[in-house]
């Protein structure tokens, strides 16, 4: 009998253990949907004593092992605890780097020791296969934090026969941050001298992780075919177009699934009425509760916008402040969510100013709410979505699911999952506007409520 494939996830981030947004949710989502095709697939991230959530049986494995790679590490704990779909997740415990209120750092900053601590993480996951009896043929590496291990396994690991069949594969779900350090860093990292070079991880007169991982990585992978041509230029490369056009073979774009256990309107227990495609008047009754919700004058005719996004440049929250006085010319009414914890006090003051200006037209809630989220999916008319850059994104698929229609910038995920609707024929899935710019956004917006007032067409 054939034995299954044997993957090894490496995150930072795992849901519903410990995330910070989507790296957790798609690295936890991966981990299950692989398992349900028969492969062996485990997880491997720290363990945060103060972040961790949802430890079901969590059991020590292994009490103290010392990093032999490199001295300086010391020793570590392993754990051992499952997530949802029987996914054995392993955590490492290193009080001095874990043991910490935030996984990178406080809001809007960096740790100072963060090359330190996921230096740690990379040997740490690849010298505990023989401390878990566990080999794999795959180790499927995300984000910047995990982009040494490749390089680890080029040069300190290279002789070793243990580690010569290995097969990496690292993704890149966010090309912002890129692990960049100074040149002084490389001996924390315990690589040899020889890696500081344009085709190793010297960048910019410093060291990157990042391109650790897309140099040394056997395949590539990123969030969305679009996305993976976008970062081959200039535009959206952030200094790395020149190695991914180098390695656009080994480069794949694969776009995000989700799970729709908790975004689906038929079960929804946020939502005033559950409701399914076949009985869309009901949503209507979720539009008269989202208006009700945010004291709204209740108009239920009145299109309902709404939009759930970080305050982060790169979500067009610059676009939506120049488009604002050509949104609210169009009446409709407009819900804003912020989603995350970014500390952008230009744009959220901005936002709360056009609040106040505009008090029977636009909300503005600045506190994350969950259960608003799946109120403003169920009862919006429209989901704006108009991110400068978009790897690949969920909210599009949420609010499709939901009968909510995307209104999007054609960029990355977005214009991989959404179709132009074209009412001669009928067809498509949604809105998009090509140029990033206020008044294609509102052009398009104008198009979208042409359709929405034709009922039937709607």
């Amino acid at each position: 009998m054939t034995r299954p494939l044997r993957i090894l996830i490496v995150s930072t981030e795992v849901d519903p253990i410990a995330s910070t947004g989507e790296l957790g949710r798609s690295v936890g989502g991966l981990a299950r949907a692989l398992k349900g095709l028969g492969i062996d697939v485990r997880v491997v991230m720290p363990r945060y004593p103060r972040i961790n959530t949802n430890l079901f049986d969590m059991v020590r494995l292994v009490k103290k092992v010392r990093i032999r790679t490199v001295n300086h590490f010391g020793e570590m704990t392993i754990w051992r605890d499952e997530i949802p779909g029987e996914v054995p997740v392993y955590l490492l415990e290193k009080e001095k780097y874990f043991d910490r209120d935030y996984i990178y750092g406080d809001p809007g900053q960096a740790y100072q020791d963060n090359a330190e601590r996921f230096s740690f993480l990379s040997l740490a996951a690849l010298e505990m296969f023989t401390q878990i009896g566990f080999y794999p043929n795959v180790i499927h590496c995300h984000d910047w934090h995990t982009g040494l291990i490749p390089a680890y396994l080029e040069t300190v690991f290279r002789k070793d026969p243990l580690y010569t069949p290995l097969t990496t594969v690292f993704t890149v779900h966010d090309l912002i941050h890129q692990g960049r350090f100074s040149r002084d860093t490389l001996g924390v990292t315990g690589l040899p001298d020889s890696v500081y070079t344009p085709e190793g991880i010297e960048f910019y007169d410093g060291i990157s992780f990042l391109k650790a991982g897309l140099m040394y990585a056997d395949i590539l992978t990123t969030e969305s075919k679009r996305y993976s041509y976008e970062i081959q230029t200039q535009e959206y490369g952030r200094g790395f177009e020149g190695i991914f056009q180098k390695r656009s073979k080994d480069l794949y774009g694969v776009i995000n699934g989700v799970d729709y256990k908790q975004h689906d309107p038929r079960i929804d227990p946020y939502i005033f009425v559950n409701y399914t495609k076949d009985d869309m008047e009901r949503k209507q009754l979720c539009k008269e509760d989202l208006l009700e919700t945010c004291e709204f004058e209740q108009c239920p005719d009145r299109p309902v916008v709404g939009m759930i996004a970080s305050l982060d440049q790169e979500k067009g929250i610059d676009l939506l402040l120049e488009a604002f006085d050509d949104i609210m010319a169009m009446y409709v009414r407009f819900v804003f969510l912020q989603e995350g914890q970014s500390q952008n006090a230009l744009y959220g003051n901005a936002l709360r100013r056009l609040a106040e200006d505009h008090p029977i037209h636009f909300r503005c809630y600045l506190n994350y709410d969950e259960a608003l989220k799946h109120k403003i999916l169920a009862g919006a008319d429209m989901l704006l979505i108009p991110s400068r850059s978009e790897p690949s994104g969920v909210l599009q698929l949420y609010a499709l699911k939901y009968g909510t229609i995307p209104l999007v910038h054609a960029t990355g995920g977005l214009d991989d999952t959404i179709v132009e609707f074209q009412p001669e024929s009928g067809k498509g899935t949604g809105f998009k506007f090509t140029e990033y710019a206020p008044a294609s956004l509102a052009a398009k917006l104008r198009d979208a409520l042409i359709v929405y007032h034709n009922k039937p067409l709607w």
